[in-house]
């Protein structure tokens, strides 16, 4: 049902959003999560506008990737374990997220709501347990 290229495609974007730093913002290019090396200033500015890039934007392809990522789990794929774990990593930087867009309420909100439907997930497979970092 899932073929092995979707699979690593949404790996790849948990590791990416699990890399995320207080203060830097993500892109999306062909297809794919990457970070944004400097994210202010004209130049930055002038970059994202051109590429169309924009945090709701942003924001839907990770609410994407996520809910994916819970559907292959619930299906009890056998890379079900791998994506649990990149699910639990992503936490902090969808935290880092919030923090660097703290400014804006609905994409705060969306951020913790998945932090909590992350939670909520992992909790309800039973297979990993989550510390109280998290």
């Amino acid at each position: 049902m899932y073929g092995q290229d979707f699979i690593d495609q949404i790996l790849t974007s948990l590791k990416v959003i699990s890399m995320i730093k207080e203060g830097q913002k993500v892109k999306v290019r062909n297809g794919l999560l990457d970070l944004e090396p400097l994210s202010s200033g004209f130049r930055a500015a002038v970059r994202r506008w051109m590429h169309n890039d924009n945090r709701h934007t942003t924001i839907l392809y990770i609410k994407n990737v996520i809910s994916n990522a819970m559907e292959i789990i619930s299906i009890k794929h056998e890379q079900s374990d791998k994506l649990e774990k990149s699910l639990i990593d992503c936490i902090m930087g969808l935290g880092a997220l919030a923090v660097t867009y703290g400014e804006d309420a609905s994409v705060t909100a969306t951020l913790h709501v998945l932090q909590e439907r992350i939670k909520s997930k992992i909790k309800d497979t039973g297979t990993i347990v989550l510390n109280n970092e998290y």
